[in-house]
């Protein structure tokens, strides 16, 4: 309830007014703002990481052919060198909500919703901060292979920024930002494959996947991950488990790398599309944030709709890219499109 001629909040036992909430904001800004990146833990711990991103950084990327051969004095060889910038780009965005404290209070009281030593034993009001800003990181996440950037769609997390599906489809289509097709068969850097991934066909989908004779060897000598849908790892361990549960040294029903290549961890993730496999070291899978600078603000303030509530205002720069989709190090597999 709230005390209409103070606008004074109070949450159980516990008093505060929205000024308490927007200084704690102001307090703990350092903290709080990493608690989106905290929410997509699941995906952070298998990216690369680049803050100070602020809407487009270009970075170069490199590409010839170069050989070593026997002497001969007169040799000259035309190397064809190309020179392609990768754009890393952050999108700005903001978030405007009315929240009820006293309910936020309520779903997280008893649990632990804050994380790091910067945050322990805090008061609820910096919990229902950190809370807030949670919920952020989760939409973020469930969004970061499939969000599409739509500037007309003010009010979804998944118009907001472009996803790594959707920056590998503009390069294989041609239409990112050069115009240029980066990904394709005849680049060494995507496979098709004819039947959607089940538990009959995920085993062998993934090692095909991976043994294609037409991915670059010095893929397959790095420490690699594999990103795949969750069901689709599902079928993999179940396809596992029936063909080989004799085998003495299978004694664990989850499979950490792929079958024969121990230098590939498996990536499962409820946020990966499905009949899409994606192989690429983690120094080169990009999530982009920036944290720097002044423009990325977090407060609450009175609510301009009623005394009971509070409004949380939010504005932040948030981007996926990967440095380099070389056939040297990235390859994705996805079903065949049909005509």
């Amino acid at each position: 309830m709230a005390d209409t001629s103070t606008n004074v909040l109070k949450v159980g036992n516990i008093t505060f007014t929205p000024e308490q909430l927007s200084k704690t904001f102001i307090t703990y800004r350092e903290q709080l703002i990493v608690q989106p990146m905290l929410a997509m833990d699941k995906l952070l711990k298998h990216c690369s990481v680049r803050t100070g991103i602020r809407y487009k950084e270009v970075i170069p990327e490199m590409s010839g052919n170069f050989e070593m051969g026997n002497y001969k004095k007169d040799k000259q060889h035309d190397a064809d060198v190309n020179i392609d910038g990768r754009t890393l780009e952050t999108f700005f965005g903001n978030c405007i909500e009315t929240i009820d404290p006293n309910a936020i209070y309520q779903s997280i009281w008893g649990s632990n919703i804050t994380k790091g030593e910067g945050l322990k034993n805090v008061p609820i009001v910096v919990q229902i901060c950190a809370f807030i800003m949670k919920k952020l990181g989760e939409r973020l996440f469930f969004n970061a292979f499939t969000a599409k950037h739509d500037g007309t769609v003010f009010d979804k997390t998944a118009a907001f920024f472009n996803g790594f599906k959707t920056i590998i489809d503009n390069d294989i289509a041609g239409t990112n930002e050069n115009k240029k097709v980066y990904i394709s068969e005849d680049r060494g850097n995507l496979v098709y494959f004819t039947d959607s991934i089940g538990r009959d066909n995920a085993e062998d989908a993934l090692k095909d996947f991976y043994f294609n004779e037409k991915l670059n060897d010095n893929l397959r000598g790095q420490d690699l991950k594999m990103f795949i849908s969750d069901r689709t790892y599902h079928f993999y361990t179940e396809a596992y488990q029936t063909r080989h549960g004799a085998l003495p040294y299978n004694q664990s029903y989850d499979k950490r790398t792929l079958e024969g290549a121990s230098n590939v961890e498996l990536v499962p993730l409820p946020n990966v599309p499905k009949d899409f496999i994606l192989l690429t070291p983690k120094k080169n899978i990009l999530l982009l944030y920036n944290q720097k600078s002044d423009d990325e603000t977090y407060t609450v303030e009175k609510s301009l709709k009623n005394h009971y509530d509070v409004d949380f205002i939010a504005n932040m720069f948030f981007g996926t890219q990967f440095e380099s989709v070389s056939p040297e190090v990235f390859a994705v597999a996805e079903k065949k499109p049909t005509v």
